[in-house]
């Protein structure tokens, strides 16, 4: 099986600029993320290999919630206002997964309501509904695929289909841009915004814009 890329970083001997923590904690690691589309776009990311937030167990719930609300705060200082979202699949191999069957959530300075942007890349009755933590959790048990969403932060929505397409957010993010065709983390890395985003929030993070309890220094 393939190796994961989210799981190996700790054992690299070299580590991209994009898979270089930007902060951690005991148990999770704060990354930007490969293929931004905008300045600040970050990822939160288990240490433990899950495949998606719906697996992460309860024991690692408030550490999770108290960095995704530290590193919102953030973000939101640096560029305004954010949204939150993750593919989630229910199985490995998933076409929802974009490829990358690690739980990640990401953090995206936007303007654009994304539920609305995302629509015409979803199945014909795809229906939001609310949600949260838990709700991604059923969702994973059941054997759902599921998209997540916080637009505005602390107000969730989930969807669950098994007909759910690869990369939906950022081919809805790139269209409201204009930059369509950009949509594709792999073929478009967009290493300037990395660069920008790297720079921007360790400055910030040096200043002491954040303070994250349990957290540990970045390699």
């Amino acid at each position: 099986m393939k190796e994961c890329s989210f799981c190996t970083l700790a054992v690299r001997e070299k580590v991209e600029a994009w898979n270089r923590p930007l902060l951690e904690t005991s148990h999770f690691v704060v990354l930007p993320s490969l293929g931004a589309l905008v300045e600040g776009w970050l990822l939160i990311v288990p240490k433990v290999h899950f495949i998606s937030l719906g697996e992460l167990p309860t024991s690692l719930e408030t550490e999770f919630l108290t960095l995704k609300s530290e590193i919102v705060q953030l973000t939101e200082s640096l560029y305004g206002a954010a949204a939150l979202f993750e593919h989630g699949p229910s199985s490995i191999k998933r076409q929802v997964g974009c490829g990358v069957d690690h739980a990640h959530l990401h953090i995206v300075p936007t303007i654009y309501d994304l539920k609305s942007e995302v629509a015409p890349f979803l199945p014909n009755a795809a229906q939001w509904q609310r949600g949260d933590l838990n709700g991604c959790r059923d969702a994973y048990r059941s054997g759902n695929d599921y998209l997540y969403l916080e637009q505005p932060v602390g107000h969730g929505f989930i969807l669950k289909s098994g007909q759910l397409g690869s990369q939906l957010f950022r081919r809805a993010i790139a269209r409201s841009m204009g930059i369509e065709e950009q949509f594709n983390w792999r073929e478009h890395p967009q290493f300037v915004a990395i660069n920008s985003t790297i720079e921007s929030v360790g400055k910030a993070m040096a200043a002491g814009s954040t303070c994250l309890v349990g957290s540990e220094n970045a390699a």
